[in-house]
């Protein structure tokens, strides 16, 4: 029954497409024209086929096209010891709202190629840049290359700023040999924490993607902030994941085994990583370790071939390492897992670089550097399916960060009054200028302790994740400059150092993941 309706819908639309044939003008023999039952009708059933192989939602008639992506949006309540403020709506830029294109051909049995564009939304607010004075985080100066004033997006009806681009890149695979993937994507490297439980899209290692843009206080009243946030002296945990434009090698997986190796940039940026996954008696084990390296240079604001300064074109260039380890385990039949990783970077000559957080300047003379620092975490909990929603995912987790975004002794400054020009190093979030904020000194040491809790349930019916999660974060700093401002390195006098008096940030996110 179904096949006659196709087939006579079929016929329909062929005699429809032939009408439009000789209304636009063209000539038809006149046998062809009579004979409706032989070649022409044939021929034209297989040209609609042709035709809707070819619309967007398919793909072409060689590459298929899938559109894919997520919304990821949250509330966001934080008490930094001094204000408590609840902002809604924010896009959790822990694994941010965005769509991709992604396409795929077979060549041969053997080779497969595709691409990939990922476009990431960064319209209003975002939960990495919000801080205690503006909710979008864009106050003061503006993001890099927005041509948007200061403040600007405040306005309810204010929306222009719409995101980047985290992949562009086209791939060829032999399923013998491996994949090659050229054009901008994540380089092969240090390894972060992998994600066996399903929590990583709202509590990932990337602990800056919360509450990094708030501002560090001080003990000094209701007043008293640092210049320091919080996103200064957090690891990044973007070590393998930094996206630049690359050629990246991954190997066919072998016994649980994969390899991998990228070179970036000019040459000056590569990485290598062995990643493993198996299961043996019911327990699954991933694991990774990785390297690499980057000399790549900052691009001054004004080229000069005859500057001589250690961050110009003709200065020694950076020579700055990151390693990484990364283990997870998980019991099937039960749920129970844990996993984490640690990492730590070296920044070698001190030549600023535009990776690892360390594109500022020496802020604390020539004979700085930026200070090598390490950070580990490590989560742990159940990840079950209870309720036939979908798993509901229980955990808690802990970190420590230690010795980051701060110079070597006799340390680091962070000014209260200045604005960083063209915001070099702060993942997207621009510092603006500020006014009245406690100066911090000497800075050459830091540690945070970082711990939290949260769940999360998995709605499978809907490719969804619903969930709520709380981090504390609980700095220790170490600075020797002596300041007039009341609690900040009190005490601190010829080099002695003293520990910065600050206060604790407590943050509680609740959202929705929405995947198509």
């Amino acid at each position: 029954m179904n096949g006659g309706l196709l087939k006579k819908s079929t016929s329909q639309l062929a005699l429809v497409a032939a009408a439009g044939l000789f209304a636009g003008g063209m000539a038809m023999p006149s046998a062809k024209a009579a004979d409706l039952g032989g070649d022409c009708c044939a021929d034209l059933e297989e040209r609609v086929a042709e035709l809707e192989a070819t619309t967007a939602r398919k793909g072409n008639r060689k590459m298929s096209l899938t559109i894919t992506g997520q919304v990821h949006r949250m509330i966001m309540y934080w008490d930094d010891g001094r204000m408590a403020r609840t902002y809604y709506g924010l896009d959790n830029t822990n694994s941010s709202s965005r769509f991709s294109l992604l396409g795929e051909a077979r060549v041969s049995p053997a080779i497969k190629m595709g691409f990939e564009i990922m476009l990431e939304i960064e319209a209003g607010g975002t939960s990495s840049k919000a801080n205690q004075f503006d909710e979008d985080g864009k106050v003061g100066t503006p993001i890099s290359g927005s041509a948007a004033p200061p403040g600007s997006f405040n306005k309810i009806t204010d929306d222009a700023y719409f995101g980047d681009a985290r992949r562009v890149a086209f791939w060829i695979e032999h399923k013998d040999i491996g994949r090659m993937t050229m054009g901008r994507y994540e380089g092969a490297g240090a390894v972060n924490t992998i994600d066996l439980a399903g929590i990583g899209q709202f509590a990932a290692a990337n602990w800056v993607t919360v509450n990094g843009g708030m501002y560090i206080r001080t003990s000094n009243g209701a007043t008293g902030f640092t210049p320091m946030r919080w996103i200064d002296i957090l690891e990044p945990a973007h070590l393998a994941s930094q996206r630049t434009e690359l050629l990246r090698y991954d190997t066919p997986s072998l016994m649980g085994f994969i390899g991998s190796a990228s070179i970036a940039e000019a040459g000056d940026y590569w990485g290598v990583m062995l990643r493993y996954a198996g299961e043996f008696s019911g327990v699954r084990i991933a694991a990774g370790v990785g390297y690499e390296e980057t000399r790549d240079r900052l691009t001054l604001a004004t080229l000069d071939p005859t500057f001589s300064a250690t961050n110009a074109f003709t200065g020694p260039k950076p020579d700055t390492t990151a390693l990484g380890l990364a283990l997870s385990l998980m019991h099937v039949p039960s749920g129970l897992f844990v996993q984490g990783h640690w990492s730590q970077v070296d920044y070698g000559n001190g030549v600023p670089t535009g990776y690892y957080y360390a594109s500022t300047s020496n802020t604390s003379g020539a004979a700085t550097k930026r200070a090598d620092a390490t950070f580990w975490m490590i989560q742990g909990g159940v990840s079950k399916n209870w309720f036939g929603w979908g798993n509901t995912m229980v955990y808690g987790e802990y970190a420590k960060f230690n010795d980051w975004g701060v110079d070597a002794f006799p340390g680091r400054n962070f000014a209260g009054t200045t604005a960083t020009a063209g915001c070099p190093g702060s993942n997207s979030i621009c510092t603006p200028t500020i006014a009245n904020f406690d100066t911090v000194n000497g800075v050459f040491g830091s540690e945070v302790t970082g711990w939290g809790i949260g769940i999360g349930q998995n709605i499978d019916a809907a490719a969804s994740t619903i969930y709520l999660a709380y981090r504390n974060f609980d700095a220790d700093i170490k600075c020797t400059g002596a300041t007039t401002a009341q609690g900040t390195c009190a005490g601190a006098s010829n080099g002695i150092a003293k520990s910065l008096p600050t206060e604790q940030i407590n943050v509680i996110i609740g959202g929705a993941v929405v995947k198509f």
